[in-house]
């Protein structure tokens, strides 16, 4: 039996804290997608709420998954780009998807 407090259960069990919010895949979609401001990230992910939204970017800030980046204008524009750690997520997306085409049956 595995040992739930090994290495490799502790790091999977911290990437699905974060992942696994509520919407962060859909953001995260459509940030991958290219949306950068705050009404395009919206616009694909329809149905998120703005609390829920603000609340997710902020935490992709917070853990490294994207950049709030202010350009001062005029107008002020705030824009969240993915880093890295964020544009690393694709694989993890993608491969989520190919399981759910895989296993319908156990997402009922």
């Amino acid at each position: 039996m595995h040992d739930p407090n090994s290495q490799e259960c502790q790091a999977i069990r911290r990437v699905l804290d974060v992942l696994g919010r509520s919407w962060a895949g859909p953001l995260l979609w459509a940030m991958l997608k290219g949306a950068e401001r705050y009404g395009e990230i919206k616009a694909g992910a329809p149905g998120v709420s703005d609390a829920v939204l603000a609340t997710r970017l902020r935490e992709f800030t917070e853990h490294g998954l994207a950049e709030r980046l202010v350009d001062p204008g005029p107008p002020v524009q705030v824009r969240y780009v993915l880093t890295d750690a964020g544009r690393d997520t694709r694989t993890l997306l993608g491969e989520l998807q190919a399981y759910a085409a895989r296993h319908p049956e156990v997402l009922r």
